[in-house]
């Protein structure tokens, strides 16, 4: 199964913080958020490197969804 982590109120959007996956094929990432998902200003990690929506996940596969975060 693949493993997704969802930080900050990408958490609130998609209803938990954690949720798996069993994926019979790889898929992209899009395909298994929730509808609507943002696009802008979050950052994805897929394994530790950086990934985007159009990544495509396999089982075993740890992502994490954050919001981009900025101060001053």
């Amino acid at each position: 199964m693949a493993e997704l982590k969802f930080l900050g109120y990408l958490a609130d959007i998609a209803g938990t913080r954690e949720k798996e996956v069993h994926l019979e094929k790889p898929t992209s990432l899009r395909d298994v958020l929730p509808s609507p998902f943002p696009e802008m200003n979050i950052i994805i990690l897929i394994n530790e490197k950086v990934g985007s929506l159009d990544s495509s996940i396999k089982n075993e596969d740890s992502v994490v969804l954050m919001p981009i975060l900025s101060g001053g």
